[in-house]
């Protein structure tokens, strides 16, 4: 939404309100929803609570793109199976949830109290369910069978609360997307101040990733065309330029959903934003904490243009995606200006990211304050490579936190789940991986025998395609898990792992081996009920294989 929408609801929020013609500390049960003003505020809270930037990038930790450091304890100890039913990541994905459900039931259970407009008011009440519907699917994926309620629960039902069937909440995600769908306006038809609010397209492309995430392709697929064979639920297209999607495309005809952080005039009055310098290269990060670090496995996806796979080390002449995504040894980045790195930059305002150790301690003759190589300690990173991917310096403000929205849903991820459901439905034809896959991979520069359909291996490259498009966007570890359940699908029954090996990093240590990093994925396939929940209520079962 634009800076002045979220700007309203922090204030709103904080308490910090300006001069108004009600007084402000005595709203009451029985007046606080006659005053428009709050309304507006319930709804930013919603979308506040909703989704969040630490979620976003997490979700990359749960998965083979990126080894995490000491600095994501929790997170890399689910990914590596040391994890116990009290890790924090398990409280705080039930727990958020699960207050979000209390911001939005409050909201929904005074829509005849608020003295708003008709047509307001219907657009909140879809955007509140659209809200419940992705906030239910985040939990069903995660931990399958959980409690259910349409309402907030009195201290007596929370008490008797047990899990309800997953297959039941996705009916209802979907009939609540439905809704929304049918009540909520195209992208085309709402003004640049409104931008970031849920469109019916958002509703729709919800639809199809919770078909996606159940393995339903024939729906996904029907879903999908919806959004890319019609502009019944609005209008949307691929960007033209990767590079630039990722610094100011997140409003453009990709964009479907977005996290919003705001400023109030320039990134020295960000009002609320998300911190980029624990996954830069440090010598313009944060100096001392690095979140996670891509694998030279991820790295390796990405081609050379001729469709080739390139050697470890070779950064040149590949797929686009690749320097919108990776920071490597010896590529070049811009500066914030604000932020006062110390690093020497060129007219262009940008500096040499050395992160082999070797090529660092020569450039540091020249250049002191050079602190990106790798050098085994946490602090730094543990592959050999970088986050660049949303990195955009101009929205950067001194405390190296950023105003630029997150996009959680593209258009391209229509485009890749229509292929996929495509495919595994035997409907996919050259011509339709022409609308779908083609586009995606001309935008990343691939020659044009590389962008043709296949003969084979359709759905490894239809795979392939999805790690790298949306790499370090989060997506990657709902992908493991649903294609293991394809394979093994007792995965579910059994709470088995899903996903083990080694994470790999760059072949920079001094004996020209790979880096190898310190612990194995060994992943397990549900989260488990929260000890702390099942504590307090004792109809709360716990998943398989916890």
């Amino acid at each position: 939404m634009k800076k002045l929408f979220f700007y309203a609801a922090f204030l709103l929020m904080t308490a910090c309100v300006g001069i108004e013609q009600y007084p402000t500390n005595s709203y009451t049960d029985a007046n606080f929803w006659l005053y428009e003003d709050n309304v507006d505020a319930a709804l930013y809270l919603g979308y506040s609570q909703c989704w969040n930037d630490g979620v976003y990038w997490r979700n990359n930790l749960l998965s083979d793109d990126v080894f995490g450091s000491r600095h994501s304890g929790d997170d890399l100890s689910v990914a590596t199976g040391m994890a116990t039913t009290q890790n924090g990541r398990f409280a705080y994905e039930w727990n958020s949830c699960y207050q979000e459900f209390r911001t939005l039931h409050t909201a929904l259970d005074n829509l005849d109290r608020m003295n708003v407009s008709q047509q307001k008011k219907a657009r909140y009440e879809a955007e509140w369910r659209l809200m419940r519907a992705f906030t239910y699917l985040r939990l069903i994926t995660w931990f399958g069978d959980v409690p259910f309620f349409t309402h907030n629960p009195t201290n007596a039902e929370t008490l008797q609360m047990t899990r309800r069937s997953a297959d039941e909440i996705r009916q209802f995600i979907l009939d609540e997307l439905e809704y929304a769908a049918a009540h909520l306006p195209k992208n085309t038809a709402i003004p640049a101040a409104e931008n970031g609010r849920y469109t019916c397209g958002t509703a729709i492309a919800l639809k199809a990733r919770t078909y996606l995430l159940n393995n339903d392709f024939a729906n996904c697929a029907r879903e999908c065309a919806r959004l890319v064979e019609s502009s019944d639920y609005g209008s949307y297209a691929l960007a033209a330029d990767y590079d630039e999607l990722f610094r100011s495309g997140h409003y453009g005809p990709e964009s479907m959903m977005t996290i919003e952080y705001a400023s109030d005039g320039g990134v020295e009055k960000i009002v609320r934003g998300w911190g980029t310098g624990e996954r830069i290269p440090q010598s313009i990060g944060s100096g001392g904490t690095v979140q996670f670090s891509p694998t030279q496995e991820l790295v390796n996806c990405f081609r050379k243009t001729d469709g080739s796979v390139a050697a470890n080390t070779d950064y040149n002449g590949r797929d686009k995606r690749f320097y919108t995504t990776i920071a490597y040894n010896g590529c070049r980045i811009e500066v914030p200006v604000v932020i006062g790195a110390k690093v020497k930059t060129d007219a262009e305002g940008k500096y040499t990211c050395w992160t082999r150790e070797e090529d660092a301690k020569r450039a540091r003759e020249d250049d002191p304050a050079l602190a990106d190589d790798y050098n085994g300690s946490q602090d730094r990173t543990a592959t050999g490579y970088y986050t660049l991917k949303n990195y955009a310096p101009e929205t950067i403000g001194p405390g190296r936190n950023s105003c630029k929205p997150l996009m959680e849903i593209r258009y391209a991820d229509i485009l890749l789940m229509y292929a996929e459901s495509l495919f595994e439905t035997g409907q996919l034809t050259s011509e339709l991986w022409d609308k779908t896959i083609r586009p995606l991979r001309e935008r990343a520069g691939f020659d044009a025998a590389y962008c043709a359909m296949p003969a084979s291996d359709i759905r490894e490259a239809i795979r392939l395609e999805r790690r790298v498009e949306l790499a370090l966007e989060g997506r990657r570890c709902f992908d493991l898990r649903r294609w293991a359940l394809l394979d093994k699908p007792a995965l579910a029954e059994t709470g088995g792992y899903y996903l083990t090996g080694t994470a790999t990093g760059a072949p920079f240590m001094s004996d020209g081996t790979t880096i190898v990093c310190q612990s194995p994925y060994a992943i397990k396939y549900w989260f488990p009920i929260p000890q702390s929940e099942r504590d307090q209520v004792a109809g709360l079962t716990q998943n398989p294989g916890w």
